[in-house]
């Protein structure tokens, strides 16, 4: 998934900022000063040391975070982890990289870009086709079994030409087990460009713009009831369809605040002649500068889909940050959504962010992630849908960037580098979750 300008707008919000868990970590960019022992001089500053131990999102850290020396647990939980759907032939890809390429190859061309720096991650199953009905079935049962309750896959409609809907179409869906994961789709809706490799997001070359107009929002809807919202395992909120909308920010720009709306009302109004008396609409990015207006402009939930995403906007480039810094600024981002937004908040928990495949040295890095942090972060997720959920605001979902991110290094399936550490972390806290729930 590429990431733009919401990033930016969060950072001049005031979100991003180069926080500390006690006081000395923060980012670093790939020109700050290096440590002076020959041993690590190739190191950046905050991947062993003193940095390191202040960035890291230990118990204390994450309870001062919170507020709180007690975490609640939500009475139904249920874990959403973003899938992106590019491990796969896809024909309009084909057609501009050549027969059989995947995103895969990115992968398999990157490096690593300073001592110590563990990307590439490969997928520890070894390379796969995503769209193959029985690949399909080992993942679905693999999420199911570590506490995955549904993905929200990464669906791509550009004025009717799309791509990489073959794993939900010709994967996922016919997939014999496929009734043991619910699924929703997330319009990812905006430029898709040549970041394979590329400088800079904003240097990359796009090769299909995102066009808004009244009239697709009905043909949005009307594909997506015709191939995704009857089925049974899809995900609903309330009895309703849910639809994700990744970047309203860019529907606002092209029609307006006043466009949007509309055009979310026809997608109700669509829905509704088709067999679908409700439809929840969700937000994942893009609305920073109104997002007290949400409800208004007719979005019925919110989410950020990652909560890192550095290269795209707030850090230097090249930025080389704790794990653990990100993990604070989560927190603090959600608590200010949870104020501020005037639909329901869901957090999402990053497990890492990492785009050198695509940016290579330009990229900003979380370093040092491990299981341990992603758990407590999780947990601390948990604990905010938690309260909020005791107000009677919102279900308890939390999600999760991502499934298979390889080449921004969010990743829940095995790698060859962390195994199943993350999807172990994962069952723990649903687990953990089911059982103080019961006792509660």
């Amino acid at each position: 998934m590429q990431r733009r300008t919401f990033l930016e707008r969060a950072a001049q919000a005031g979100l991003l900022s180069s926080l500390s868990l006690r006081g000395g970590a923060s980012a670093q960019s790939t020109d700050a000063k290096q440590a002076k022992t020959a041993q690590t001089s190739n190191l950046p500053a905050a991947l062993i040391g003193q940095q390191a131990m202040d960035g890291y999102f230990d118990e204390a850290a994450l309870h001062r975070t919170l507020g709180t020396d007690k975490l609640l647990a939500p009475k139904r939980l249920k874990t959403v982890v973003f899938n992106f759907p590019s491990w796969h032939p896809s024909p309009w890809m084909e057609a501009r990289f050549g027969k059989g390429w995947t995103e895969f190859d990115t992968l398999r061309n990157a490096r690593p870009l300073f001592a110590g720096h563990t990307m590439p991650h490969y997928p520890l199953w070894g390379y796969y086709d995503e769209a193959d009905p029985e690949w399909a079935a080992r993942e679905i049962d693999l999420a199911a079994d570590y506490g995955v309750d549904a993905w929200m896959i990464d669906w791509y409609w550009h004025e009717g030409v799309q791509f990489y809907q073959e794993q939900l179409e010709q994967g996922f869906l016919k997939a014999p087990n496929r009734k043991r994961l619910e699924f929703a789709v997330m319009w990812a809706n905006h430029d898709w460009k040549n970041v394979y490799p590329a400088r800079s997001p904003n240097q990359a070359a796009t090769m299909l713009p995102m066009v808004h107009t009244l009239p697709d929002f009905d043909r949005v809807t009307e594909y997506c009831a015709e191939h995704y919202f009857h089925e049974p395992n899809y995900l609903r909120v309330d009895g309703a369809p849910l639809f994700c909308v990744f970047d309203s920010g860019k529907v606002v720009q092209q029609l307006g605040e006043e466009g949007c709306r509309r055009g979310l009302d026809r997608m109700r109004a669509r829905a509704a002649q088709l067999g679908f008396p409700k439809l929840h609409l969700q937000v994942a990015n893009g609305y920073d500068s109104y997002e007290g207006r949400l409800k208004e402009l007719g979005f019925d939930s919110a989410t950020q889909y990652g909560t890192f995403g550095w290269t795209y906007g707030g850090k230097p480039a090249g930025s080389r940050i704790p794990y653990g810094v990100g993990c604070v600024e989560a927190v603090q981002s959600w608590r200010h959504k949870q104020t501020t937004v005037t639909v329901p908040f869901h957090p999402c928990v990053s497990v890492g962010w990492d785009d050198s495949p695509r940016f290579e040295e330009f990229a900003s890095v979380a370093i040092n992630r491990s299981p341990d942090q992603f758990e407590r972060l999780l947990r601390g997720a948990c604990h905010v849908v938690a309260t909020d959920t005791a107000q009677g605001k919102h279900d308890d979902l939390v999600y999760i960037a991502a499934w298979n991110e390889w080449t921004e290094d969010h990743v829940l399936l095995p790698d060859t580098t962390w195994g199943y550490s993350y999807l172990e972390a994962l069952r723990r806290v649903s687990h953990d979750n089911v059982h103080r729930s019961t006792l509660e």
